[in-house]
């Protein structure tokens, strides 16, 4: 799988939120560990409301990878929304920086308007989805 592959395959799976603060406040704790990259969640960006539950994810590249502006990147946080009930993700917002764990330069900021995925069983979407929605603690 190529690094641009992954990174496409991991924003893809980005869906949910919870305000981003570009700053490196707050508490990542590794969720999900692999050698092109590590998926990092912040229980302080968790916020379950009914049936709707927001989580920002940090993905931490191991390379840098090319954004669609043409320029490099080490990390992104995906900003996800989460229907419990109907078990469905959204991608609400991303943003790339040109350091690891959101450091260095904002190289871009995307609203993204919500498109509904469902969540599918047996994998790491899943698990965010658990974990977002208070179905499990898992960490991997």
């Amino acid at each position: 799988m190529t690094s641009n592959t992954f990174r496409s395959s991991l924003a893809a799976l980005s869906l949910g939120l919870a305000l981003c603060n570009p700053s490196l406040a707050g508490d990542w704790v590794v969720f999900h560990a692999a050698p092109e990259a590590s998926l990092y969640t912040d229980p302080s960006t968790v916020q379950k409301e009914g049936d709707s539950a927001k989580m920002t994810v940090m993905i931490d590249y191991a390379q840098p990878q090319m954004d669609k502006t043409g320029k490099q990147v080490l990390s992104d946080k995906v900003h996800y929304l989460y229907n419990c009930k109907e078990k469905t993700l959204s991608i609400i917002g991303t943003s790339a920086y040109a350091g690891h764990m959101g450091s260095g330069e904002l190289i871009n900021e995307n609203p993204d308007p919500p498109q509904v995925t469902p969540v599918e069983a047996q994998t790491l979407a899943e698990d965010m989805w658990k974990h977002a929605c208070g179905f499990a603690a898992a960490t991997q």
